[in-house]
């Protein structure tokens, strides 16, 4: 089967003639490519990705998949009605370390496109381990046993993969999915992982489109991944680093979680240096 790849020509219809034209004359036109059809079940529910090479769609039969024993992907907490039962994190009590007692709890909604950080400014009601939210009709409470566990999440849809840390002691929606590995040391490599071009080329791959992709949690639980003990510690090191300089900003800005106090202004002195 041959295939002409033409998403970047806004008149497609003279560039697809061009190509037909110089394979009829036995040229190599650019962006076209001989695929064999049965090659798309490597992937599962064989999506159309055409463009890329039978050694990549081999690593969906040889690689396993990114959920197993010690990582899981989960779906979380639908309220029903956000109005009612979340909060900016500036409008809410402030809390005490101990997770009992506690009403309001980061809640990961999502968000945008951010590599490895990005602040969590929203709190979801759940007092009485949740009792008012699973008595209330429209909410639904999934995987509450994975609640308060450190991990990843991303936003719902993208042009472009991001995954940011979550720290421990927050809840998860049905917007914020999240990734979890079996210990704190794991994320930390996951962070690394989930953020590389490679991850983002496969999860393209496995949605058989380009961009416009909705990040579910089939998908990401689907993707081969390889094992990391060889890389783990190259993976925990950018992801830490990576972490911390995007973290940064934050620190000085007094409506997020990761607020230590206000930026210094710069002196007079400084800002003009021929004041004296």
């Amino acid at each position: 089967m041959i295939c002409f790849r033409l998403l970047d020509s806004k008149d497609p219809a003279q560039p697809l003639a061009n190509a037909v034209r110089a394979l009829a004359n036995e040229e190599a036109p650019q962006d076209t490519y001989e695929v064999e059809p049965t090659s798309f079940r490597h992937i599962t529910n064989a999506p159309f990705a055409y463009w890329v090479s039978e050694s990549i769609r081999e690593l969906f039969v040889t690689l396993p998949a990114f959920e197993n024993d010690e990582r899981t992907v989960k779906v979380g907490l639908q309220t029903g009605d956000d109005f009612r039962f979340v909060r900016s994190a500036w409008e809410t009590p402030v809390n005490q370390s101990e997770v009992t007692n506690r009403t309001w709890f980061h809640f990961a909604k999502g968000g945008s496109y951010s590599p490895f950080y990005a602040d969590v400014p929203a709190r979801v009601k759940w007092s009485n381990d949740g009792k008012e939210l699973d008595a209330y009709t429209g909410s639904v409470l999934r995987n509450t046993n994975y609640y308060f566990r450190s991990g990843l999440t991303w936003p719902l849809r993208g042009i472009r993969y991001s995954a940011q840390a979550v720290p421990i002691n927050c809840i998860f929606s049905i917007a914020g999915k999240m990734a979890m590995g079996a210990t704190t040391e794991m994320n930390k490599e996951l962070l690394g992982l989930f953020n590389s071009t490679t991850f983002d080329y496969l999860i393209r791959i496995f949605a058989g489109k380009v961009g416009g992709v909705q990040y579910e949690v089939g998908l990401i639980a689907s993707i081969p991944t390889p094992d990391l003990q060889d890389h783990d510690e190259e993976l925990k090191t950018i992801g830490a680093l990576a972490y911390a300089t995007q973290k940064q900003p934050d620190t000085a800005n007094l409506t997020s979680h990761a607020f230590l106090a206000p930026a210094i202004a710069p002196s007079r002195s400084r800002s003009n240096p021929t004041n004296k």
